[in-house]
């Protein structure tokens, strides 16, 4: 699977309030190898808020999506339940666990 995070994605790339805290980055891409009959896979990634001096929204919520897709050779696959899961983070105290992915599928 193709596997796409975009933080604080309404926002023009360097305006982004909200990077990785590995390569500084708004957004990550990575294939996931899923096997039949594993367990599900997990991919943690620390993100930060840039210090505020750096922006001017502070009001606005960070709008996070992850997306999935099946690669282009992945002939007689079907990609079942959310493929694009998108969330918002507010100006409060939201934990450690800011994101939630949903389960998906493959059906041979």
């Amino acid at each position: 699977l193709k596997a796409e995070l975009q933080l604080d994605r309404l926002k023009p790339r360097l305006s982004r309030r909200v990077l990785l805290l590995q390569g500084h980055q708004s957004s990550w891409q990575n294939e996931l190898v899923v096997t039949p009959g594993t367990p599900p896979q997990c991919q943690n990634l620390t993100a930060y808020l840039r210090d505020e001096a750096e922006f001017k929204d502070k009001l606005s919520p960070v709008a996070l999506s992850v997306a999935l897709a099946l690669p282009r050779k992945a002939s007689g696959l079907v990609l079942y339940g959310d493929t694009l899961v998108q969330a918002q983070v507010g100006g409060h105290d939201c934990g450690r666990d800011i994101l939630t992915v949903t389960r998906g599928g493959l059906i041979p």
